[in-house]
């Protein structure tokens, strides 16, 4: 059950941190056209959402998790190390992982401009991206195979 379990958590997190983050950013970039006086119908509302869901995903869902692989990679060597954090390790590397990839995506592909992931483009954008994150790490906290010694 070891590999297969951790695989399986993995697969929620990176599944939960995803539906996560394009809700947010759904919801960041609906709010900034609100803004500006955009007028959008529930059903064009719904629309945008179930949109951005499905065209994320082949490569914003991938780097996600990338991502997450890497921060749960890092943080089980980490919550080793410093045992007074381990409880919140893959909540807190969920989030780093996520604010790490859209840093990345900003200065390699938006090259440090305004931001290429719409939804991420202030602070409470990123807030809600790292959020789904960390959401992302407790499920995978809660979800893994606990390995007795």
């Amino acid at each position: 059950m070891g590999i297969l379990g951790h695989i399986g958590a993995f697969a929620a997190s990176a599944a939960v941190t995803y539906t996560l983050s394009a809700i947010f950013y759904t919801q960041q970039v609906l709010a900034k056209q609100f803004a500006i006086g955009a007028v959008y119908s529930l059903e064009q509302q719904a629309s945008a959402y179930v949109q951005n869901f499905i065209g994320l995903a082949p490569a914003f869902g991938v780097v996600l998790a990338i991502a997450l692989l890497l921060g749960f990679i890092v943080s089980a060597i980490v919550k080793r190390i410093i045992r007074p954090l381990a409880p919140i390790a893959y909540p807190v590397a969920g989030a780093a992982a996520v604010f790490t990839a859209i840093w990345l995506i900003d200065n390699t592909l938006g090259k440090g401009g305004a931001g290429a992931i719409g939804g991420a483009r202030d602070a409470l954008g990123l807030g809600l991206q790292c959020l789904a994150g960390f959401a992302g790490g407790v499920v995978f906290s809660l979800l893994r195979p606990r390995i007795r010694r």
